[in-house]
């Protein structure tokens, strides 16, 4: 049987060198090795994962990587990714043209996030009246925010520079970094390539005019031409080589902002396991299968959680986007946590075969990373209410203003668009979170997650069914919370300058 290119990903706790070390070598007569879980014979490595405790890469029959996943030191025996744009969690929902009259301070995203209700007080559009802005003096200084996405974002674009007209984008070469030297340059000057979703969500973080981080440094990590490795690897390798800040005794924050998540689809199913039981093997959405309209939900492997939670462990920052496929999303021990499907053919790195789980998010979630909603424009009724598509459930933190929101484009150095999705949501929050951490630099990945559960506004959301031992109830409502938390982001340290009191719309 031919090999494949396999990412193991260990528990934490356990020894790297130990599993690397049986693998390596013929064990036949070992009888400390269970020869039904590591194979009897030298296994060829592929990457050693020097920069990760707890990954590494081999070659491995099907049949191996099934065994092995049976050693309980092993969390996952998956394929490497690679970068799909389908990943993205966003829809384009129109383009904003900038003119004469356009007040481009004027953001409903900045705007909800800095009161505490809608004070508008109806539906919300882009087109907020002349001189709504917001102020205030924090603007990320001390901060590196770096955008992860598969592709570049404009590198010539104005809302990078500092109010000096001087960018503050770096065209950092992250092959300079330790163990990274197998990662190709990056031409950051050329314009081809570049994104307009990456460019619009780096935008809201730190843009000049549409972004809260208005003076941090930023970094851009396009990994679509190159391996899954390195995605992680490379900004815990940038932020160990960091030096201590004399000033603040702590290395500069380092901020990441992911506006992505693996995919996989409720098609070419041979078995539905619902709430401990199989239900078949047609899709329902009375058992949580939702999706998008290609039947595509964020699926979780093992593997990239462990790159999450190894960089987090490091310090860094990080903020996910829930999705956009109005799926559930819970943590371990919810009645839905162990809902999944089996597939005739692979889905992402989950081979044919094995268990996709479909209510536990996508794979890039570690136990401290933000996981960000889509608090829409739009009211149900009298209420404010997530966005259909958003996902929901208790692993959503927080909810941020992401539908209809104005940042920059890939066209051109002065280019805007109007998008939509929790893509949008995500640098709000990751935006906000480099001025709180430019007041707090020593906050750890926990501390800076626990602020925002604590300092939300609570319970103005529209709630839907909570009733879930009733599912064809508790999962119709495209806007219930599906059980999650009413949560809304709130940044106190802002305050609206020349709002009237006739701002509705």
């Amino acid at each position: 049987m031919s090999e494949k290119h396999y990412v193991v990903s260990l528990h934490k706790g356990f020894s790297k060198e130990e599993v690397i070390d049986a693998l390596n070598r013929d064990t036949t007569v070992d009888s400390k090795v269970d020869s039904n879980i590591i194979p009897d014979r030298q296994v060829q490595n592929v990457n050693t994962r020097p920069s990760s405790k707890r990954i590494f890469e081999v070659a491995l029959t099907d049949e191996e990587a099934v065994k092995l996943q049976n050693d309980p030191r092993v969390g996952g025996v998956e394929l490497p990714l690679v970068w799909d744009d389908d990943w993205l969690d966003y829809e384009q929902t129109g383009d904003w043209t900038r003119d004469a009259t356009s007040d481009t301070r004027a953001n409903w995203g900045f705007l909800r996030q800095i009161n505490k209700t809608n004070l508008w007080g109806q539906n919300v559009t882009q087109d907020l009246p002349a001189g709504t802005t917001y102020d205030y003096h924090l603007d990320g200084t001390g901060i590196d925010y770096i955008h992860q996405e598969g592709s570049k974002i404009r590198f010539t674009h104005e809302q990078w520079q500092d109010r000096n007209g001087v960018s503050r984008l770096v065209p950092f070469q992250w092959n300079t970094l330790p163990n990274c030297s197998a990662m190709p340059d990056i031409d950051y000057t050329n314009v081809s390539g570049a994104s307009n979703h990456a460019t619009h969500c780096c935008g809201t973080a730190t843009g000049k005019d549409y972004g809260w981080a208005k003076n941090a440094k930023i970094y851009n990590i396009p990994y679509n031409s190159f391996d899954q490795a390195f995605w992680f690897d490379a900004i815990k390798e940038f932020h160990r080589a960091k030096d201590v800040d004399p000033v603040t005794g702590y290395k500069r924050p380092t901020v990441v902002s992911a506006s992505w998540g693996s995919k996989g689809y409720f098609t070419s199913i041979t078995d539905i396991q619902f709430r401990g039981t199989s239900v078949g093997s047609v899709k329902n959405e009375s058992f949580g299968m939702v999706g998008d309209t290609n039947s595509k939900f964020n699926t979780a492997g093992y593997g990239l959680s462990a790159e999450v939670e190894e960089m987090q462990d490091e310090g860094v920052h990080y903020f996910k986007s829930a999705g956009n496929q109005y799926q559930k999303l819970c943590f371990f021990g919810d009645i839905d946590y162990n809902n999944h499907i089996i597939r005739s053919v692979a889905t992402s790195n989950i081979a044919a075969g094995n268990p996709v789980y479909y209510n536990r998010g996508a794979g890039n979630i570690g136990p401290d990373t933000v996981v960000v909603g889509n608090l829409d424009s739009e009211l149900e009724g009298t209420e404010e209410a997530t966005n259909d598509s958003s996902d929901k459930g208790p692993r959503v933190d927080i909810w941020a203003a992401g539908t209809n929101i104005v940042s920059a484009g890939s066209s051109n150095d002065t280019d805007v668009h109007l998008y939509s999705g929790t893509s949008m949501s995500t640098p709000q929050v990751a935006g906000m979170s480099c001025l709180l951490l430019q007041l707090n630099p020593g906050w750890t990945p926990a501390q800076l997650r626990k602020w925002w559960h604590d300092n939300s506004v609570k319970d103005l959301l529209f709630q839907g069914s909570t009733d879930e031992n009733t599912p064809s109830t508790f999962f119709s409502n495209s806007r219930s919370l599906q059980n999650g938390y009413n949560r809304i982001a709130y940044f106190p340290f802002a305050a609206n300058r020349a709002l009237t009191t006739n701002v509705g719309i």
